[in-house]
This record gives structure tokens, sequence and C-alpha cells, in this order.
């Protein structure tokens, strides 16, 4: 290459550098356009600017009715600062693949001479060096980084995919916790009409005091349950407020009372963790990571044997007033170091990144037929309880008020069968929450959301009506 076309290059390629924006932007709308692609909800980068308005108005709106839990999701992946502070990592990726385009400050020196019979006059020496090698190696440092950005927006996207996740189970819990304690404050009110009817009959002596302390132990036994699930619900709250990213009054939201009944049909659960190595963005980052330690073990080696060649040009104004430029060279002598260290580090670490590919592709796979079991198993566990454990209790209760009607079994009897009979809704509630957050962690551990239902609705058969439930029932009285 000519002194002419080697610099016309330089010149070209510090146009080229100068040019390079560090804006986020375009990596942005890249995770946008993948997170909407999977959960088909959006996301906006909160950047203190004047777009900002736009997200406060649309969190508002959604706060403004009742929260669905895909609403949810998206009120968090527009609010929560956690996230936008995740984004940053975006800022910081497109900062080193500009900086991994720059081309090394040239240095600029110069040299003094000291005897008078130098032909120099002044006797001063400018010189300007590049390192060479800088150059020819500028498009594989680029290249590095440029897969080491892809890596990076693929675990933003990753980390918005498990807020959304995260946001599901807290709406979920929260749903169960509100429908458990709706339940315990109807029971609890039907046990304080007994315990205040024994009460009186106690008074009047026709009840004994046993009788009476045993409702009133009862009684106050709910009390301590419904404040148990009190509590229960002002945690579940607080988690998914803290994921939504909202205070003040904006934590007011609400959201439905009752979990949704289960589809009438299951999505196909097949092929899911070949899906799943296909597309959760996790285990692409991981190959991203390998495939970027594979260009920095060949641009290591590439330079082995050729170390630091810095190349310029010297100058100086002779006696005579003429000026005399000349080349000049510098080259490491790889003798001691040839860089064995650090080839044999970044081939360390090229095999441990494979093997944690390789890892986390069997962690995958488990994930999925964990989170598929779990779905299967809860799902059988709520029609279990629908249309045999539940039938069942409210069954054995009739049964034994008659008999306790009849002077044929005792309040005690009767009491159990009402608390087992309380025990099995509240098992219910909680076995359809489980299968809603299952459901959830299943599409997580997929990577993408789950085929709709075959048919929209409940399962044909409703679940237990709240009034229907032991809550209405009193107590019995001898």
């Amino acid at each position: 290459m000519s002194a002419r076309a080697l610099a016309a290059r330089l010149a070209l390629l510090a146009l080229l550098a100068g040019c390079a924006s560090t804006s986020p932007e375009p990596a942005f709308r890249d995770v946008a356009k993948t997170v909407e692609q999977r959960t088909t909800h959006r996301v906006r980068w909160n950047q203190a600017g004047a777009a900002d308005k736009e997200i406060e108005r649309a969190v508002d709106a959604l706060l403004g009715q009742e929260l669905t839990v895909d609403a949810a999701v998206q009120v968090a992946l527009l609010y929560n600062r956690s996230l936008h502070a995740t984004y940053e990592e975006l800022s910081i990726g497109q900062a080193d693949v500009v900086q991994a385009g720059l081309l090394k400050n040239p240095v600029f020196g110069v040299r003094m001479t000291t005897a008078e019979r130098d032909t120099l006059d002044p006797n001063l020496v400018l010189n300007v060096t590049q390192d060479f090698l800088s150059v020819l190696f500028l498009p594989a440092r680029k290249a590095i980084a440029a897969k080491q950005f892809e890596g990076v927006k693929l675990r933003v996207a990753d980390a918005v995919l498990d807020l959304a996740a995260e946001v599901r189970t807290a709406y979920y819990a929260l749903q169960g916790a509100m429908q458990v304690l709706a339940m315990r404050r109807a029971v609890r009110d039907a046990a304080q009409v007994g315990a205040s009817l024994a009460e009186r009959q106690n008074a009047a002596g026709n009840t004994s005091d046993l009788a009476f302390a045993t409702e009133q132990g009862l009684f106050e036994q709910i009390q301590v349950d419904t404040a148990r699930s009190e509590a229960d619900v002002a945690a579940a709250r607080e988690r998914l407020t803290r994921l939504m990213g909202l205070w003040g009054t904006r934590a007011g939201f609400r959201i439905a009372a009752k979990l949704a009944e289960l589809p009438m049909q299951e999505v196909p659960l097949e092929h899911l963790e070949s899906t799943a190595v296909a597309q959760r963005l996790d285990l692409q980052a991981y190959l991203r990571d390998v495939q970027t330690l594979g260009h920095v073990l060949s641009l290591a080696q590439a330079g082995r044997w050729t170390g630091v060649v810095d190349v310029g040009i010297e100058g100086a104004q002779l006696r005579d007033g003429h000026v005399a430029l000349g080349p000049s060279a510098s080259v490491e002598l790889p003798i001691f170091d040839q860089r064995q260290a650090a080839i044999a580090r970044v081939e360390a670490a090229l095999r441990a990144s494979e093997h944690r590919y390789a890892a986390r592709a069997v962690e995958i796979r488990s994930e999925v037929r964990a989170a598929r079991d779990r779905v299967i198993a809860t799902r059988g566990i709520v029609e279990r309880y629908r249309r045999v454990l539940i039938p069942l209790r409210e069954r054995i209760v009739a049964l034994s008020q008659q008999e306790f009607d009849a002077m044929l079994l005792g309040v005690y009897q009767l009491l159990l069968a009402k608390q087992n009979e309380v025990t099995a809704y509240r098992e219910f509630i909680e076995a359809a929450r489980d299968y809603w957050i299952a459901r959830s962690d299943l599409e997580r551990a997929v990577g993408v959301r789950l085929g709709e239902a075959s048919a929209a609705g409940g399962s044909g058969e409703a679940p237990p009506a709240l009034n229907d439930s032991p809550a209405v029932h009193q107590h019995p009285h001898p």
C-alpha cells in the first residue's frame, strides 16, 4: 500500500469514526420490536424528555379503570424505573461500539539536538506516529463490539420479559389472596351471627357453657385467619405496586377480585422444549458470547507475532532553508511475550462460554418440563376440587346438618364438617391461583406467549359461587 493510499484510508476511517452516533435509539427500537412480538406489549424509554408526558397519560389511563393482568404488565413496562435503568445498558453498549470503531490518536513528538555541527536550524525535530496495526485491525474490533452489543440487546429484552412474568405472578397472587380474604370475611360474618346467638342461648340457659365456649373459640379462630388473609393481601398488593413502579395516589389501583376461570381446553403442550431452545433470549445471548469470544481469539492469534507497529513521519528545517521529511517506524519485538498467556486466557474463556451455553440449554429444557408438569398437575387439582371434593364437602355438611337436627350427631362433628368445607374452598382458590402462576411460568420458560385456547370462556362448569360457600351457613347451636 502506497503512502498516499494509506493516508487516504486513514482520512476515510477518521471521517467515518467521527460520524458514528452514540444514540441508543436504534437499539432500543430493536428491543421494543422483540418485546412486542413476544408479549404484544409496547415499551417506552423514559429519558426525561417531552415524550415522558405521553407515558404519564398512558399510565393514568390504564390506572383509571380496573386493571387486567395485561394492563398491569403494560403499566410496569412503561413505569418501572429499574427497567428504565436497565435500558441504559443500551447506551453503554452503543458507546462501546463507537469506541471500537475509533482510531487511536496519533502521537506527536519533539526532540532536540545539541551538537553545533548539526545541519538543522533550529536543532529541533518534529514527528507524528500512528499505531499501524490498530488501523488494520479496526474492522475486526468493530465486529467484536457489534457481537457484544447484540448480546446486550438480547439481555435487555430478556429483562423486560422477566419483569412481565414477575408482574403476572404478583397479579395472580394478589387476586388469589383477595378471593381467600373475601371468603373468610363472609365466613367470619356468619360465625359472628352464630356466636351472638349462642351467647343469647347460653344466657337463657338453653345451651351449655362448653357449647358456648366452643362457638366463641371458633369465631375467634376465624377472626385470626381473616387478619392473616388481610396481611397476605397487603403484602401481595405492595409487591405488585413495586413491580409497576407506582406510589402516591397511583398506588390505589383496582384489580378484578376473582381469579379467571380455567380455559375450557389447555393449549398444546407438545414440542415446548425445542421452541424454548429456539426462542429464549437469554440462550441467544449466551450464543453471542461464544461467537464474540471466537472473534476475540482470532484477533489475538492474528496479532501474536506482530506486537505494536508504529509508523510516522519526521520533519525538520535545514540550515539552507530546505525542509527535511522522512518516514519513521518502530516495531515491538515479541521476544519475551508472544501473547501466549493472553491467548490461553481467551481460549479458556471461550471453552467456559461454550459450557455455559450448553448448560443453559439443559436448564431451559428442564424449566420447561417442570413448568409444563405444574400446569398439568395444578389443572388436575383444580378440576378435582371443582368436580369431586367441594361437592362432597357440601354434601357432608348437608347430611351432618340433617343428622344434627335429628339429634343423631353432635355439635363438634357438625362444626368439623363445616370447617373442612371452608378449608376445601380456600384450597380450591389457592389451586386456581397456582394454575395461573404455573401457566405464566411456562410462558416465561418457553420464551413466548402460549397459543390461546381453542375456545374462550370457562370450563363449561362454573366454580362454586361465593354465596354457595359455607360462609352463609350459620354454625349449629344446641
